[in-house]
């Protein structure tokens, strides 16, 4: 088994079948017409049968953020290995999700056209959200009211983040500008996505600076200074204490496994 710290995985088999092992489930056996995704982190390994097809796309962690933040329910589905069956697609989900994986397979050879990464990421945000719609079932006896609200409290907390994270605010920044105050807003974080504001921060910042350090040749010290840091040391130090590696030695485990 392996797994990818800053990355998710999404699978469109077509043809064949197969075994997913992972550590977050106990082991599925998939045959085409299905959708597999597998979460950052999680460890996983594949058996497929011989004359398996399908395509697989490998995306950076950052771009399940606001996914997640756009529903509760979608949320909870992205957080483990999922296995959707596409056999009897009575909702047509299934050729939608088709037609979009090979979509996002045409846009990724498009390599100097323009407005090729805002497409991969339409494409991707649109096949994550097929994928739980096919997937999640939402109680309609799950309460409404404050949950509802407070969905919506953090899916603006997450557009404040992407906008603002480079500029290193005080949570009581977000909190203003969300019209609540900052241990309510903690409380709503807890519980709509499960961790901090001040971690939900530090993991945008952090999957921003993957992100630069794998797909460009920035130096690591313009990086930090493209992300708010003035002190480039400080930024080392913040990054091995969010990850265990510094961003050098992380670039090349990085750039060491794309290559292989």
């Amino acid at each position: 088994m392996h797994r990818h710290n800053a990355l998710f995985q999404l699978f469109w088999m077509t043809a064949g079948e197969g075994k997913l092992i992972g550590e977050d489930m106990a082991g599925g056996v998939f045959s085409a017409p299905c959708a597999i995704f597998i979460p950052p982190g999680a460890a996983h390994g594949f058996h497929f049968a011989r004359g398996s097809e399908g395509v697989v796309a490998t995306v950076l962690a950052d771009r399940l953020a606001l996914p997640r933040a756009s529903d509760r329910a979608f949320s909870t589905y992205f957080t483990q290995s999922r296995i959707v069956p596409m056999g009897n697609d009575t909702a047509g989900e299934g050729t939608h999700l088709e037609r979009l994986f090979f979509q996002l397979l045409e846009e990724h050879g498009k390599a100097s056209v323009l407005g090729r990464d805002l497409l991969l990421d339409m494409h991707v945000s649109e096949i994550l959200l097929r994928l739980a719609r096919a997937g999640v079932r939402v109680s309609s006896s799950e309460p409404q009211g404050r949950s509802n609200s407070d969905s919506r409290r953090l899916l603006a907390l997450e557009t404040l983040i992407a906008t603002h994270f480079r500029e290193h605010h005080p949570i009581a920044f977000y909190a203003e500008k969300i019209g609540v105050s900052v241990a309510q807003l903690n409380r709503i974080a807890r519980r709509e996505a499960g961790t901090s504001v001040s971690r939900l921060l530090a993991r945008r910042l952090i999957d921003a600076a993957r992100r630069d350090l794998v797909f460009t040749p920035t130096p690591v010290q313009a990086i930090a200074y493209s992300l708010g840091f003035q002190d480039p040391a400080y930024f080392n130090r913040f990054f091995r204490r969010q990850t265990g590696t510094t961003p050098g030695a992380y670039r090349e485990t990085q750039r060491r496994r794309l290559a292989s």
